[in-house]
């Protein structure tokens, strides 16, 4: 909250771009992880589960990261918005493939 707080008026200038870039890198990992599994002939349970870890990876260091830096408000918007949409994406991605046997 401190963070987003900070750099409001930048979200308001480049909300819309951020997201759509943070959107793209977190679907990005999920993939790039799903396919180095299967690259690597991992079984399609581990493939999934490789593709999660990578997808999700680093939202609560960035974060950390980004409060440790605090002078810079703008620093803090991507971690902010991806945490919470890392925790969306994984939540639809991990309902999908619960529903579909690997």
């Amino acid at each position: 909250v401190v963070i987003t707080a900070a750099g409001r008026d930048s979200l308001l200038d480049i909300g819309l771009v951020l997201l759509l870039i943070v959107l793209f890198h977190n679907l990005f990992g999920y993939t790039l992880g799903y396919w180095y599994a299967r690259f690597f002939r991992l079984p399609e349970r581990d493939a999934r589960t490789v593709a999660i870890e990578v997808g999700m990876q680093n939202g609560g260091l960035a974060s950390g990261i980004a409060n440790s830096i605090g002078k810079i408000a703008t620093m803090g918007l991507a971690p902010a918005i991806f945490g919470p949409l890392m925790n969306v994406t994984g939540s639809i991605l991990a309902s999908y493939w619960h529903k579909k046997e690997p």
